[in-house]
């Protein structure tokens, strides 16, 4: 007995679960992603570029020591020098350098914020779906129940004589069959409940529990031109290969420079020469290149720009598919969205309460109550899947243009 209560307390322990509005939601998830988290660490990399190229010292200063042993007929001396040296750019490449390194790592940021665009929109799906499917289980488990009741009181009739024996079987069979699909939506909305918690990073002993969605617009969709306008302004996506690509230009011609313009040498001596006379001096040169002459560094610098390039053009034509795609999607969804709402889900409803009073009246059998129940509880399932597309169409649309899905709320209103 007691360790019947211990495995009801515990089985009661792992049913905890934790509310989520739909923002709340996508902002732990972004918190807790560990692609955002990723996307912001790499901004590490160009800002060490920047500050290599602060100064324009290809190398690094070389000190040298020496001590020299001089011997002659009769006499024996030591001599003792420091040396410095330095090579300094003077072509300019580590401003070109340090400009490059600071288009770098606007492009990380803005592959930051597009990692946090598309994490915010698989958050949002999950949400949905976890929310569509709890309300598909709660409707199939009442179509269950009903179901169940129904065939508790044809069993009832049939004892009494009231009903035939097919009559009966088409109701047991009935309860049978929704039952098994009340089941299989509780499943559904376990695999929900685990998709969202993962992406929320939640103990396993705690389950999300969704607040609701909020009202989809009203408002007309803007024309495909001015939403495609609107992504290639603000997609961080489209900003991240715009600075690519004048990351890989500039770095080009200070790999061009490299190959052509000579570096100054700069040294300096400190010494002493037999131990009485002191030696100071500065020494200059040229570092040219010759034989060297960057090949290497210029053709890979070449192939990057003609990859940023390349990678700017594809990404304009996806971001125009993905809003082309999204926009058909939402419009057409939210339209049957509409339509469901206003024609067909309340006449279905209304079929429901009117088959469930002809019964109790008697003037209809159990297989027309099958029937028409059946019938409008498809309807209801139909219609949960409609209001999933809208609901993707809406979150893919706002996520392809770019935007937070409320301040799409209102598309009538102007874009700054």
């Amino acid at each position: 007995m007691m360790l019947l209560l211990i495995g009801v307390v515990l089985t009661g322990a792992t049913q905890d679960t934790l509310a989520f509005s739909l923002d709340k939601a996508v902002a732990r998830g972004l918190a807790v992603s560990p692609m955002v988290a990723a996307a912001d660490g790499a901004i590490a990399a160009p800002r060490g570029s920047r500050a290599e190229a602060f100064w324009p010292f290809p190398t690094n200063p070389v000190l040298e020591v020496s001590r020299v042993h001089r011997s002659a007929p009769g006499a024996a001396s030591r001599d003792r020098s420091f040396t410095i040296r330095q090579e300094i750019q003077i072509g300019g490449q580590n401003f070109l350098r340090a400009s490059a390194a600071n288009w770098r790592i606007r492009s990380a940021e803005a592959i930051g914020a597009d990692t946090r665009r598309v994490t915010a929109l698989e958050l949002r799906l999950a949400y949905t779906r976890l929310e569509l499917t709890d309300q598909r289980a709660t409707l199939m488990d009442t179509t269950a129940l009903f179901a169940e009741r129904l065939a508790e009181v044809v069993r009832v009739r049939l004892v009494a004589g009231e009903v035939n024996l097919l009559e009966h079987n088409a109701a047991v069979l009935e309860a049978a069959r929704q039952r098994s699909a009340a089941e299989r939506a509780r499943a559904e909305r376990a695999g929900a409940s685990a998709d969202l918690a993962a992406l929320l990073a939640l103990p396993v002993e705690v389950q999300p529990r969704t607040g609701g969605l909020p009202a989809l617009p009203t408002s007309a969709t803007p024309a495909m031109e001015r939403l495609v306008s609107r992504a290639f302004a603000v997609r961080p996506d489209y900003l991240a290969a715009q600075a690519t690509v004048s990351a890989s230009r500039q770095a080009l011609t200070a790999a061009t420079l490299e190959g052509w313009v000579p570096n100054l040498l700069v040294g300096g001596i400190i010494g002493q020469e037999a131990g009485q006379d002191d030696l100071n001096g500065v020494s200059l040169g040229l570092s040219i290149p010759l034989f060297r002459r960057n090949q290497a560094s210029r053709g890979a610098a070449r192939a990057d720009q003609s990859l940023a390039e390349a990678n700017l053009v594809r990404t304009q034509r996806t971001i125009r598919a993905e809003v082309e795609a999204a926009r058909a999607r939402y419009t057409r969804a939210r339209e049957a969205a509409r339509r469901f709402a206003a024609e067909v889900l309340q006449a279905a409803s209304e079929n429901v309460r009117l088959t469930e009073r002809a019964f109790q009246e008697g003037k209809v059998g159990i297989a027309d109550v099958v029937v028409l129940r059946s019938t409008a509880i498809a309807t209801q399932l139909e219609y949960l899947e409609v209001l999933a597309d809208a609901y993707s169409g809406w979150f893919m649309l706002a996520a392809a243009i770019g935007d937070d899905p409320v301040a799409l709320t209102d598309f009538a209103g102007d874009w700054q």
